[in-house]
C-alpha cells in the first residue's frame, strides 16, 4: 500500500478524553474516530489491523468452523423463546412502522439456535461448528475505554452443536487450548476467570472498569472473589443485654457510641426476594455482595428489592435496628459464615433506638449460613490463605461451556440415534475483536506509539522516502516495494510529499516492526534499515531485502 493513496489522519496529541493507552494510540495513529459516546468508525489502518486479527482467529481458532452471517436485527419472538427479552440488561430494542418489535442483538445464541432448529434435525448432521464476524450492540453505561467497552462492538462469534456430551466437552478443552495459545502468541497479558457458564479471558491493563482479584494462577472478578474473612479476636461468651443507642442507624454511629470495633457489629440488610421477606446479616465492616447473594439464592437481581418500611414494622422489627434474635419464625434469616463465628457481637434489638450486645450465634439465634456473602477489600486473602492482588482488565474472549440450557429454554433440538427428540448440546466462543485490538495496543507500545511484533499487524515493513522530489530515491523505493510484494511481504510505502520528520513520526505511530529509509544514499543503492526502536544500519538495498527475509523467518 502506498500512503499517497491512503487515508491516515494521525494526531500529534491524544484527545483529552482518551482514558486508556489503547484508546489514545488508536486515535493518534489514525486507526479510528469516535463519532459518539461509545461509537467508533474504523479507518483504513484500524480496519486492516482488525482484519489481520480476524485472519489469525480464523486460522488458529475457528479453523474447524463454517462462516455465515446472521442478521443483527432479530425479532422479539426469538428472544422471548429464550426468556431474555425482558431480562437482558442494556439491549437496544426497536420497532418498525407497524410496531413489530426487534432487538439489535448483543449476543448470538438466539439467532444460532433459531437457525439450527429448522435446519439441523438429525444426529447425523452433528457436530457442526458455525461462526460469524459481526457487530453487536449494547447500551453500555458510561463507556470510556475505547473499543474495549464500545456500544457497537466487533466480534467473531461461534456456536458448536453436538449430540454427544463427551464430544462437546472435548471440543471445549480444545477451544481452551487454542485460546490460550493464541493469546500467548499475540503477547497479551491475560487471566481466565472460570464462571459457571464459560471461561472468560481478560486482558490486564490500567484504566479499565473491570477489576480482577488474582490468587496465583487463579483469577476472579473482584466483586465475586471468595474470601477468608478475618474475625475479631475471640472472647468468652457474655450475657446478652439491650443497650440504648439513640439515632445509631449506621455502623459508624454504633461503633463510636459503644466503643466497639465495627467488625464486631452486625449489619442487617432487609430485603424482599421474589416477593418474600429475607433478612441478611453480615459483619459491620463489610458490605453485602449482590452477586454472591444472587448466586446463593439462585435468583436474578431483578427478583431482589429492599424491603419497605411498612413490612419491616409488620414483621416485628424497626428500620435501622433490625437484628436476628426472635425473627427466625417470621422471616427467612441468612447469615454470612463470618457472623456465626463472631463472639459477643452487637445486633439490632428490633426496636427503635436499641441494640443488643453480647449476642452469639447458636445460643441467641440461628438461621441459614452462607459460606461467603461479602464484598472483597484490600488485604483480603483467598480460601487458600494467600493475599489477593488486584488489577484492572477488560474482556477479550468468552469460551462457553457445553450446555443444553438454551436449547431446552427455546424447545429446539434434533432426533438422536434412537429416534427420540433431544436438545442440542451447544458451546462455542465469542471473541471481542475490537477489544482484542485494544489488548494488542496495550501490550505492544512505547512512548512513541504502538510497536508490533512481526506477523501481528497488517504490515511488516515500512519504506519511507525521505524526499519524493528526488528521482533516485523514488526509483529505489519503488524497486524495493515491488521486490517485497513479489515475495508476499505486506509493505507500506510512504511516498507522500511531506517532511521526513513527519513521516518518521507517523511510521512509529503505525508500529510497523521493520523499517527502511530511502534517503540521500539512494544513488549508491544504499538504504537505512532498522527494527522499530532499534539502531540504524546502512546497507546495500539487496542486503536489506535479505535481512527482511531472514527476520520474517523467525
Amino acid at each position: 500500500m502506498k500512503l499517497s493513496q491512503y487515508y491516515l489522519p494521525t494526531l500529534r496529541e491524544a484527545p483529552a478524553d482518551a482514558r486508556t493507552e489503547a484508546h489514545k494510540w488508536m486515535l493518534r495513529s489514525g486507526m479510528a474516530r469516535e463519532i459518539g459516546v461509545g461509537l467508533f468508525t474504523l479507518l483504513p489502518y484500524g480496519l486492516e489491523l482488525k482484519e489481520a486479527l480476524e485472519a489469525r482467529l480464523e486460522k488458529d481458532f475457528f479453523k474447524d468452523g463454517l462462516e455465515l452471517s446472521l442478521s443483527p436485527l432479530q425479532p422479539r419472538a426469538l428472544w422471548e423463546e429464550s426468556g431474555r427479552w425482558e431480562s437482558y440488561g442494556g439491549m437496544y430494542k426497536v420497532a418498525d412502522r407497524t410496531n413489530r418489535q426487534a432487538a439489535l442483538s448483543p449476543e448470538s445464541e438466539e439467532a444460532f439456535l433459531g437457525l439450527a432448529s429448522g435446519e439441523l434435525k438429525s444426529y447425523k448432521q452433528l457436530p457442526l461448528f458455525l461462526y460469524e464476524k459481526a457487530t453487536r450492540y449494547k447500551d453500555v453505561q458510561k463507556p470510556a475505554a475505547g473499543l474495549a467497552d464500545a456500544r457497537a462492538y466487533f466480534v467473531m462469534d461461534g456456536m458448536r452443536f453436538d449430540s454427544d456430551r463427551d464430544e462437546a466437552e472435548a471440543f471445549f478443552g480444545e477451544e481452551k487450548r487454542r485460546a490460550e495459545n493464541l493469546l500467548n502468541d499475540l503477547g497479551i497479558d491475560y487471566r481466565a476467570v472460570d464462571t459457571p457458564d464459560a471461561l472468560v479471558y481478560y486482558a490486564l491493563a490500567e484504566g479499565y472498569k473491570d477489576v480482577l482479584a488474582l490468587d496465583g494462577k487463579l483469577a476472579y472478578m473482584m466483586e465475586e472473589a471468595p474470601i477468608r474473612y478475618r474475625l475479631p479476636e475471640g472472647e468468652a461468651p457474655k450475657e446478652a443485654e439491650d443497650v440504648y443507642t439513640p439515632d445509631a442507624r449506621t455502623i459508624k454511629d454504633l461503633s463510636d457510641m459503644l466503643g466497639i470495633e465495627p467488625a464486631r457489629c452486625t449489619k442487617a440488610v432487609d430485603l424482599r426476594v421474589d416477593g418474600e421477606p429475607v433478612f441478611v446479616f453480615v459483619p459491620g465492616d463489610r458490605e453485602l455482595n449482590q452477586k454472591k447473594l444472587e448466586k446463593y439464592l439462585g435468583v436474578s437481581g431483578d427478583k431482589i428489592d429492599m424491603l419497605d418500611e411498612e413490612t419491616i414494622l409488620e414483621l416485628g422489627t424497626f428500620p435501622g435496628f433490625t437484628g436476628p434474635v426472635g425473627l427466625g419464625e417470621k422471616a427467612r434469616i441468612i447469615a454470612d459464615r463470618a457472623v456465626t463465628a463472631m463472639d459477643n457481637m452487637v445486633v439490632g434489638a428490633n426496636k427503635e433506638n436499641y441494640h443488643t450486645k453480647n449476642v452469639n450465634y447458636g445460643r441467641d439465634f440461628e438461621g441459614e449460613v452462607a459460606a461467603d456473602l461479602l464484598d472483597v477489600a484490600e488485604g483480603d486473602v483467598s480460601p487458600a490463605g494467600e493475599p489477593y492482588t488486584f488489577c484492572e482488565a477488560f474482556e477479550v474472549a468468552r469460551i462457553k461451556k457445553p450446555s443444553a440450557a438454551f436449547s431446552e429454554a427455546m424447545n429446539v433440538g434434533f432426533l438422536n440415534d434412537e429416534g427420540k427428540e433431544a436438545p442440542y448440546i451447544s458451546g462455542g466462543a465469542t471473541w471481542r475483536t475490537g477489544a482484542l485490538l485494544a489488548a494488542v495496543l496495550e501490550n505492544h507500545r512505547d512512548e512513541n506509539g504502538p510497536s508490533f511484533p512481526l506477523h501481528l499487524g497488517p504490515y511488516d515493513v515500512a519504506i519511507t522516502v525521505a524526499n519524493v522530489k528526488k528521482e533516485e530515491q523514488m526509483e529505489l523505493a519503488e524497486k524495493l516495494y515491488d521486490a517485497l510484494a513479489e515475495k508476499g511481504i505486506a509493505t507500506l510505502l510512504d511516498d507522500r510529499n511531506e517532511r521526513a520528520g513527519v513521516k518518521f513520526k507517523d511510521r512509529d505511530l503505525l508500529g510497523i516492526p521493520l523499517q527502511l529509509t530511502v534517503g540521500k544514499d539512494a544513488a549508491e543503492n544504499v538504504v537505512e534499515f532498522k527494527r522499530r526502536a532499534g539502531d540504524v544500519e546502512k546497507l546495500p538495498a539487496e542486503d536489506a531485502l535479505l535481512r527482511i527475509a531472514d527476520a520474517l523467518k523467525d
